[in-house]
């Protein structure tokens, strides 16, 4: 089973901008469902990096991302972290999005350490 996640990029400036961006949000997911979201990410690249120069390979950028649902949850500990790989964005000739495929798997236990065995 395949999950779907939008995500929008862009830059909002000023106010009257940001009212007519969550006018057109409110008229694509309605009014009824709003909620406080909370996310925490973190980026991570390799501790040993690729040359500088021609010879240089696209160092992979992994990331860790959390919801946060409770007073629980604040500390680190507590929460469930996902290990996120972005892919590059793939334009497609007949549509006007861009499409970047994304892996995320769940992670249990020490998720420093884990990262630390991976290079990062």
């Amino acid at each position: 089973m395949s999950n779907y996640e939008c995500s929008l990029q862009g830059i909002v400036i000023g106010q009257a901008q940001k009212e007519k961006f969550m006018q057109r949000l409110v008229g694509l997911c309605g009014n009824d469902s709003m909620v406080d979201l909370f996310e925490h990410e973190l980026v991570f690249i390799p501790s040993t990096q690729s040359p500088v120069g021609p010879a240089r390979n696209d160092d992979v950028v992994l990331r860790l991302q959390s919801k946060i649902n409770n007073e629980k949850e604040y500390s680190m500990k507590y929460r469930q972290w996902f290990l996120c790989l972005q892919g590059n964005p793939e334009p497609q000739r007949a549509r006007t999005v861009t499409v970047r495929p994304i892996s995320r798997v769940q992670l249990s236990g020490d998720i420093f350490r884990f990262m630390k065995s991976l290079g990062y």
